[in-house]
């Protein structure tokens, strides 16, 4: 099929003497600015609108569903899932204050356990650290905190625990490795609730208040483990 526009031979040999005279070949023009991409026509433009679009209005969506669950009538969000009884997976990792001091869950057998993953630039992590703080400081050594900073860096969440005055242990792990995987992280911050015994009562995704802590702490270990 012949182009839209057609030019006599001699012309159009003509023009692509001129075109390429003005280019080198680095595909500059005559003063010396590099060839970029010609912009998508009309109508390729207007589908990136349009999936821009159906993108922003999925995003929107699932933050309206996000926020009614938050302030549902009792404040309680799935407080616990994957309810299983298996095994705790095994950790050893270091202190984020004391570097040279090395823990495993083993190390803390015999008390419940709430293990919490965080990291200091995790901003649902910075809103419900000091509601685990409390929860801890309430239950008086019956139940035990453990925080893990994950993928982050030692200096940043030393000042973190600083500022919001964290008192229980946090363990660091600098980057995602084969106990991220075991504890299925998809995301920060993720609450584990280990029994006395080593086993898995279930964890919370997401970042939990107060009334969802609460129950999933009654949930996980009974009354005495509720503030």
């Amino acid at each position: 099929m012949a182009a839209e526009h057609e030019f006599p031979a001699g012309e159009g040999q003509a023009r692509e003497a001129q075109a390429s005279e003005g280019r080198d070949e680095a595909g500059r023009d005559e003063a010396g600015r590099d060839a970029v991409d010609e912009p998508p026509p009309p109508r390729r433009r207007k589908r990136w609108r349009l999936a821009v679009t159906a993108v922003t209005v999925s995003a929107l969506a699932l933050g309206a569903i996000v926020t009614d669950l938050s302030h549902s009538g009792t404040g309680v969000v799935y407080p616990l899932i994957d309810r299983t009884d298996r095994p705790a997976p095994a950790f050893s990792l270091p202190e984020v204050l004391v570097p040279s001091r090395q823990l495993t869950l083993a190390d803390f057998r015999g008390r419940p356990l709430v293990l919490n993953f965080w990291a200091s630039w995790c901003y649902p992590c910075q809103t419900e650290m000091p509601l685990l703080e409390s929860a801890f400081r309430s239950a008086r050594g019956a139940v035990q905190f453990i925080g893990v900073d994950t993928d982050d860096r030692r200096k940043a969440a030393a000042a973190f625990l600083a500022r919001t005055h964290v008192s229980y242990v946090s363990l660091f792990m600098p980057r995602p490795g084969p106990v991220s995987t075991a504890y299925q992280l998809v995301g920060l911050p993720i609450t584990v609730f280990i029994s006395a015994r080593g086993r898995v009562l279930g964890r919370h995704v997401g970042q939990l208040n107060a009334a969802t802590l609460k129950a999933a702490l009654k949930l996980a270990f009974g009354e005495k483990g509720a503030p």
